[in-house]
């Protein structure tokens, strides 16, 4: 029998083809190339780490001071007489005797008196409130006003001696019928009377 007859070429040939097919089969089914990513020449650099946030300082708060003692008021001592206002002797020796004679209802040689004073010393504003009383005490109202207006104008801030002066003044008003000027003096001399009691030196 002939080694090479047709049915022996046709095997061999089918297994040829097979074992190409099996060829082809495994080279579809090799692993892909992998691709490599291109480059445009940057340089990736990773993003910084978050620095941690700085704690915030504390705020120190001032400490709380006591608030300051309330101070009473204090009382102001006023010279009150031509003595304690530093007069001159001659001026207390005239003063002595205007005093006798008031006293012994001799008000016109008082007034003499007084004004004798209010020569040696003519800016004394106790012996223009002097002069003011011996007026009212003559029924001289108009006049009495005027010296008690004069005795406040130099009491430089004596509120006792001013408060006197406006009380002496309401009373010459009420002689003249003026009530509503008396009204007022009294109110002006109320409002120092208070103040004697605050009056810081």
């Amino acid at each position: 029998m002939n080694l090479f007859s047709w049915p022996a070429m046709g095997f061999r040939l089918r297994l040829a083809a097979l074992g190409a097919l099996t060829l082809a089969v495994a080279g579809c089914v090799s692993e892909a190339p992998v691709r490599t990513p291109r480059t445009t020449g940057q340089v990736l650099v990773p993003p910084a780490a978050a620095k941690p946030a700085r704690p915030e300082a504390p705020v120190v708060q001032p400490p709380l001071l006591p608030p300051p003692p309330v101070m009473p008021p204090v009382a102001v001592d006023y010279p009150k007489t031509l003595a304690a206002a530093g007069a001159a002797a001659p001026v207390l020796a005239l003063a002595r005797q205007a005093q006798q004679s008031r006293a012994a209802g001799q008000h016109d040689a008082a007034l003499g008196q007084w004004q004798r004073a209010l020569r040696i010393e003519p800016r004394n504003a106790f012996l223009w409130h002097e002069i003011a009383v011996t007026h009212l005490k003559l029924k001289h109202a108009g006049q009495a006003e005027s010296a008690a207006q004069k005795s406040t104008s130099l009491a430089h801030g004596n509120l006792w001696l001013e408060a006197q002066n406006w009380r002496l003044i309401a009373t010459a008003r009420r002689v003249l019928l003026d009530v509503t000027g008396a009204e007022a003096a009294t109110a002006r001399a109320d409002s120092l009377s208070a103040g004697l009691a605050t009056a810081s030196p």
